[in-house]
């Protein structure tokens, strides 16, 4: 027996064990694994094998002392296991309304999955209450087409089986059309659009991919039930969901200068983590989405400018010129 299987054993026999179980018991159950050569060396083992799921959270008690008719090792149902989880009417139908508006997107790779918990919530709900007045949750970005959806849905189960994917990618600056072989490490949704995070082989280092501008996606079907590649232990899709919009990897990198009034700025700093302050109120950024950059200067009016390039600079009293 594998210690994977000893453990899964360990744990099921103390699990089911209606009483405090004694050493020579647990021998007397693992002979092979507990009850061989050495007493010392067997008790060592088990102490590491006991340690190891501890570790892993199982509630490995030892009861001793006075007032305890049987000494030895037990699980507590009580402790292994979470109480059942309880939703008031009211919580049931937020959960509802903002699951329904998820399942508005044609393009969430998990619509089965989320109906499926749906449907779990009404069930165990007789009663579930309106949503408080005011609220509302919409959809504003765009759904894409049934062939997007698709690609979204492929590289989740790539994502899940660990396998590369082929695609060929449409730059947004340049209008340069590339193929890419990707290991992808996160899917994200913000902001009204599907983005693909993974290790981009030939740049050899990590790289964000928005779907819409994806192209003849394939996963990689040799060796299926084998994957690709591993995601390494730091990484955190989480860091690219906080991402701000000019960060998004669609072009090369462009170094702009912004100043930003300086009674905005205990407001708009959280945003700037990643800018280089370069004066009181200036900022260099690495920007990397430069629609992106010109939304978010929009959405401030008039309390940023940009100084520098003068390409950027044109680009925006464009925008602003057909908003006139």
């Amino acid at each position: 027996m594998n210690r994977t299987e000893r453990l899964l054993d360990l744990i099921t026999y103390l699990l089911n064990a209606r009483e405090p179980v004694s050493w020579q018991e647990i021998k007397n159950h693992f002979p092979e694994d507990y009850a061989r050569g050495v007493e010392e060396s067997n008790q060592r083992k088990f102490e590491r094998d006991k340690a190891e799921l501890i570790s892993l959270g199982i509630p490995i008690d030892y009861h001793s002392g006075a007032g305890v008719k049987k000494e030895g090792y037990l699980i507590e149902k009580e402790k292994l296991f979470l109480p059942e989880i309880q939703f008031t009417p009211q919580e049931s139908s937020l959960l509802m309304l903002s699951a329904s508006a998820v399942l508005e997107q044609e393009m969430f790779p998990y619509r089965d999955q989320l109906e499926s918990a749906l449907h779990k919530i009404i069930s165990i709900n007789e009663h579930i209450s309106p949503p408080p007045p005011g609220i509302t949750i919409t959809y504003s970005g765009d759904q894409g087409s049934s062939k997007r959806a698709k690609w979204v849905k492929a590289i989740q189960d790539a994502l899940d089986r660990r396998k590369e994917v082929k695609f060929v990618y449409h730059a947004f600056s340049t209008g340069e059309t590339t193929r890419r072989t990707v290991n992808p490490y996160g899917l994200i949704f913000r902001r009204g659009f599907w983005a693909l995070v993974g290790w981009d082989h030939a740049r050899q280092d990590l790289r964000s991919f928005v779907v819409t501008r994806i192209r003849n996606l394939k996963a990689n079907t040799r060796r299926p039930g084998t994957p690709d590649y591993e995601i390494p232990e730091g990484f955190s899709v989480k860091s690219y969901q906080n991402q701000q919009q000019w960060e998004l990897d669609l072009h090369d990198p462009i170094s702009v200068t912004l100043q930003i009034s300086r009674h905005r700025l205990p407001e708009l700093l959280p945003q700037l983590t990643t800018a280089k302050k370069t004066g009181e109120d200036t900022f260099e950024l690495n920007v990397t989405n430069r629609s992106g950059l010109i939304s978010w200067i929009l959405s401030q009016k008039t309390d940023v400018r940009i100084l520098d390039p003068s390409e950027i600079q044109n680009e925006l009293c464009e925008v602003l010129q057909k908003m006139s």
